[in-house]
């Protein structure tokens, strides 16, 4: 059966995706990207559950690696499960503002659960992986 969205669910998705990466920075508004409940996987396999626990791991990084940092991503892929639900894979990384070398900088792909609820996309789930040499 043909899933009923539109092209303005993903531009909606996409903006929503843009917002996160300009939130880069700010630990809260970056969580607020994100359901009350999301589930955070980083990269080294740590989990993060809620916005607390979001917020608080990213205030970490924020103020230590991360600072003086931007993320930088784009949208592989878009793929709608419901009407409410899409799978988002992307790929990223991170700039430094201070001239600090990026050369260990990993570049990441990972997924995003988008969920629309109360109107409005959110992310539910985030997944992290550094992408491999060939």
């Amino acid at each position: 059966m043909p899933i009923d969205v539109t092209y303005a669910d993903e531009v909606e998705i996409r903006d929503h995706y843009r917002r996160m990466i300009d939130a880069w920075g700010d630990a809260a508004a970056y969580a607020e990207c994100f359901t009350p409940d999301a589930d955070y996987i980083i990269a080294n396999g740590m989990i993060e559950h809620g916005w607390k626990e979001i917020v608080d791991g990213h205030e970490i990084i924020f103020n230590a690696w991360a600072r003086d940092s931007r993320l930088v991503g784009v949208i592989a892929s878009i793929r709608f499960i419901t009407t409410d639900v899409a799978l988002l894979i992307a790929h990223g990384h991170i700039e430094y503002l201070d001239h600090r070398s990026s050369d260990g900088n990993k570049r990441t792909v990972y997924s995003l659960v988008a969920h629309r609820t109360g109107g409005r996309w959110l992310f539910a789930a985030y997944q992290n992986t550094p992408v491999g040499g060939r």
